[in-house]
């Protein structure tokens, strides 16, 4: 199995957390991230090779640190995250030729990856396999919308739909193809970070080895406790407005 990790720009990532972090913030806590996936899956045994595909100079970095590829995603003459994928993935089909019929697209947003629910993916993937050469495996998001991971074979491509909804849309194109496809629902996949709530979930979990960059980034850069005062200060808001309101019910009564 090949691993492709298509990262946007580093300055770029993340841009619905803009409210709450700076444009420096949120290339660090993305660096942070990736960094995670890295650390889990550089290590593990299942990979054949693994492919970060960016044209940032922190992916060809982090590349060379933890012994990876890094492609070009500028080589690749197309735009939008669906091309880019679609390219790498055609790519991969080209040099590995029959002897490859199974490629892993993991997020760089997904710090608490760890090795046993990868392995998990792969030996459901692999269970999916035994009725045949192809099939679509989606880790989706705690909100059961993305894809957080996809697995799929590179010579029977989908017609990739990542964005709104990509869970149901992938399933759906698989069907299409005749492909069998599979659902999966793994705790620490499920948690990507796009919003402040998906930080202030994060920071709320126990004591762990999961996501140690993330985390320390957040806490040595004092993000942590901003975003924990200003979760705080929001939860007060919303308990004032909502006495206000029943008072002002109780006062028409």
């Amino acid at each position: 199995m090949w691993a492709l990790l298509p990262l946007k720009d580093f300055v770029q990532a993340k841009q619905r957390l803009s409210g709450s972090l700076t444009v420096s913030e949120r290339r660090g806590l993305f660096h942070a991230m990736v960094e995670d996936v890295l650390t889990v899956m550089a290590v593990h045994p299942g990979f054949t090779r693994i492919v970060l595909v960016s044209d940032d100079p922190a992916a060809q970095l982090l590349a060379e640190h933890y012994r990876v590829e890094c492609w070009s995603e500028r080589s690749f003459a197309v735009k939008g995250l669906n091309a880019v994928v679609t390219a790498a993935l055609a790519k991969i089909q080209s040099i590995a030729g029959a002897t490859q019929n199974t490629a892993m697209v993991v997020h760089g947003d997904l710090p608490l990856l760890c090795a046993q629910e990868l392995d998990s993916v792969i030996a459901q993937h692999r269970a999916l396999l035994s009725a045949g050469n192809s099939g679509v495996s989606i880790v989706t998001d705690r909100h059961e919308r993305g894809s957080n991971i996809l697995v799929c074979d590179p010579a029977r491509p989908l017609n990739l739909a990542y964005g709104p909804d990509s869970c149901t849309l992938h399933s759906e194109e698989a069907r299409r193809i005749g492909i069998p496809s599979q659902v999966l629902h793994l705790p620490g996949i499920a948690q990507d970070i796009d919003t402040r709530t998906d930080l202030l979930r994060l920071l709320a979990l126990p004591a762990s080895a999961a996501a140690a960059n993330t985390l320390t980034f957040l806490r040595e850069t004092g993000i942590a406790a901003r975003l924990q005062t200003m979760g705080v200060e929001a939860n007060a808001e919303a308990l004032i407005a909502h006495t206000e309101s029943a008072m002002s019910e109780w006062n028409t009564l």
